[in-house]
């Protein structure tokens, strides 16, 4: 009895494991963008088109997040997404002159 249940544990998990290692979603509006931001279209890499150099930093930007820095962070967390750096970066000083030119254009400073 014991064999038999063991048994189905470990079928159990090798059905489960495929799935729970799946690659995060490909068609969000932030892969998307990633993908654009490396220079291949969704299509290509729904057919396995794309070569490595470009799909590991692809990989690692679309796994970044995006969306989720700077939120909740109001009109200034808007405008530093769009001026391309995050609050973490602010405070290390790790922004260059032309985002902070971006980013006080976009506070209306």
């Amino acid at each position: 009895m014991k064999t038999m249940s063991l048994t189905a544990m470990v079928v159990a998990a090798l059905f489960v494991s495929p799935a729970m290692a799946a690659e995060p979603s490909n068609s969000t509006p932030h892969a998307l963008a990633c993908m654009k931001k490396y220079g291949f279209t969704y299509a290509q890499w729904r057919a396995y088109a794309v070569p490595a150099e470009k799909a590991n930093p692809y990989r690692a930007c679309r796994d970044a997040g995006g969306a989720e820095e700077n939120s909740g962070q109001g009109k200034s967390g808007a405008c530093q997404r769009r001026a391309g750096f995050t609050q973490q970066q602010y405070a290390a000083g790790q922004t260059t002159p032309e985002q902070r030119r971006s980013w006080e254009r976009c506070m209306g400073m």
